[in-house]
């Protein structure tokens, strides 16, 4: 669970040199506020990460005690102590990842959640950080099966971990083709920058996450040919996090308010992310469900927006841009810091410092939309960070 803050400042060094080597090619693959963004959201989801994992790992230990498993993956020598059971249980994870990805793409309520990732039109190593504050139910729930098979749930977080930490890197426009036979093993910054784009051909592609085999035995697998565009089928344009956590949640259920056919907008939760209740959709796609169909119908105008200019909006000069520096930085590091000692804390206490810290990257998505609501967000912010760092180092 803590594999992945042990190793931030990690993940900081490559993105800084990502920045650097871009700069010196003079490729232009990063903007400051949409990191900015990308990394605020890394960090509120690590916020909530740690509770909901909790939740999962109670969850998982229950069905762990109650397995045959355990005993059967003794008599084949797959306990922890035997290097298969690392490799199996390496390997039967990533399959079970790329289903859970794959349903995270063509189930509305979970696309609500992983839509997060999506919703940048950049592609860099910032974006592999840029995550949904309620991820690990939607990916945890489907890894529930490996405590029914016998492994222990140490070995899953180990295992979870490390897939997460191989799916970093291939978030980059830096490294172009890799060695054939790597291309067909292996997941590719090549493969998943398909995964990240909004042309037609690519959209519903490369959902795996170390093995891309499974793309090519499930029929998902898609080659780059050409250079994406990346975002969403209707961009986001706006690089306030809180925005980006929760537009598709606001839209479901607001559709479901709105709806006359109610059925049909509960249905909708569970349908293709395009599929919306018949009278608040297209006339041409009313009642369609097929993804494929969706796609024929609407590809002349998906076509025509990724030919659209890139969304690139500069919050305000070179101070107020520094000062969203200090704004995310500051609340970044208290994050950290308290996340390596939550055990220590009350729960009433954790609760106050997890909803501080929240509320400063609320005030952070206001200040990237430049809106300098000092009364509002900016002031009551401050008075925040002050209360939490008397009460907790004073």
């Amino acid at each position: 669970m803590r594999l992945i803050e042990t190793i931030a400042p990690i993940y900081i060094l490559l993105m800084l040199a990502e920045v650097l080597y871009t700069r010196y090619k003079k490729q232009d693959y990063y903007f400051y506020e949409d990191s900015l963004a990308d990394l605020s959201l890394g960090v509120l989801s690590r916020i909530f990460d740690g509770l909901i994992l909790l939740g999962i790992v109670y969850v998982y230990q229950h069905l762990y005690q109650i397995s045959w498993g355990v005993e059967f993956l003794s008599k084949i020598y797959l306990s922890p102590t035997s290097p298969i059971h690392w490799i199996v249980l390496f390997i039967l994870l990533d399959f079970l990842f790329y289903w859970a990805h794959r349903y995270s793409h063509e189930i509305k309520v979970l696309w609500a959640s992983h839509v997060v990732h999506h919703s940048s039109e950049e592609f860099n190593l910032s974006v592999a950080l840029r995550q949904s504050f309620v991820r690990n139910i939607g990916i945890g729930l489907f890894y529930l099966p490996l405590s029914l098979l016998g492994f222990p749930v140490e070995s899953y977080l180990i295992i979870d971990a490390l897939n997460r930490t191989y799916q970093f890197w291939v978030h980059t426009r830096a490294i172009k083709k890799l060695p054939a036979w790597f291309e067909f093993i292996f997941v590719t910054p090549s493969h998943h920058r398909v995964h990240h784009a909004m042309n037609p051909e690519y959209i519903d592609r490369n959902y795996g996450g170390v093995f891309i085999f499974w793309d090519r035995m499930f029929g998902t697998f898609c080659e780059e040919t050409k250079e994406p565009r990346y975002g969403l089928v209707s961009q986001l344009h706006t690089y306030d996090p809180v925005t980006a956590e929760l537009h598709v949640f606001r839209d479901l259920f607001s559709d479901l308010w709105k709806t006359k056919y109610k059925w049909q907008g509960i249905r909708s939760f569970f349908s293709y992310p395009s599929v919306r209740p018949d009278d608040l959709q297209s006339t041409v796609d009313r009642g369609v469900t097929d993804p494929k169909v969706w796609l024929s119908h609407n590809k002349w105008e998906i076509d025509r927006k990724a030919k659209m200019p890139q969304y690139r909006r500069k919050a305000g000069n070179t101070f107020y841009r520094f000062y969203l520096l200090v704004s995310f930085v500051v609340p970044t590091v208290l994050t950290l810091y308290f996340l390596k000692r939550m055990h220590q804390f009350s729960f009433g206490e954790i609760s106050s410092v997890f909803f501080l810290l929240v509320f400063s990257f609320v005030s952070l998505g206001r200040l990237l939309e430049g809106k300098k609501e000092w009364a509002r967000f900016e002031i009551p912010k401050y008075i925040s960070w002050f209360v939490l760092l008397v009460y907790f180092f004073l």
